[in-house]
């Protein structure tokens, strides 16, 4: 998709890919811990359609369909979605894992293309990134807890 990036947050994780990879792909704890995206639910793989509950504020305000496009267990997800008829917004959300030396480094990014989103840019680029780094704070206490209880 061309587009425009408009947020990309990162946080270091002090644990593996795959204990990180296996709570970001844990859908059914997403009420539990993640403060963004409230309920997931979907086929964990390439292809599937997944219905996202996202939140505002801590209150739920949109669900969504999203179509997963990149499925790498322990490195990359990726799922679209949006008005695609005619193409008035659409968004590609990304996460990456890289492993580091003392963990790993996860971004979470947001793309989006499409006739509304020149006037949306500065609106969505705003609250975007404040999601991103609640969810990305969220996912490393999670993953901290999970390592403690297997400790």
């Amino acid at each position: 998709m061309t587009g425009v990036r408009i947020s990309s947050t990162e946080i270091a994780i002090p644990a593996r890919a795959g204990l990180v990879w296996s709570v970001l792909t844990d859908l059914d704890s997403y009420p539990a811990w993640n403060p963004y995206i409230r309920k997931a639910e979907g086929r964990l793989r390439e292809g599937a359609r997944w219905r996202l509950e996202r939140t505002l504020n801590g209150r739920a305000y949109r669900a969504r369909q999203v179509t997963v496009t990149c499925w790498e267990p322990g490195r990359r997800l990726t799922w679209r979605g949006g008005i695609p008829v005619p193409p008035l917004l659409i968004g590609e959300h990304e996460v990456r894992i890289t492993e580091t030396a003392d963990g790993v480094r996860l971004v979470q990014a947001e793309t989006v293309a499409g006739l509304l989103a020149p006037g949306l840019f500065p609106w969505l680029r705003t609250r975007m990134q404040a999601r991103f780094t609640a969810m990305n704070e969220a996912l490393r206490e999670e993953v901290a807890r999970r390592l403690a209880e297997s400790a």
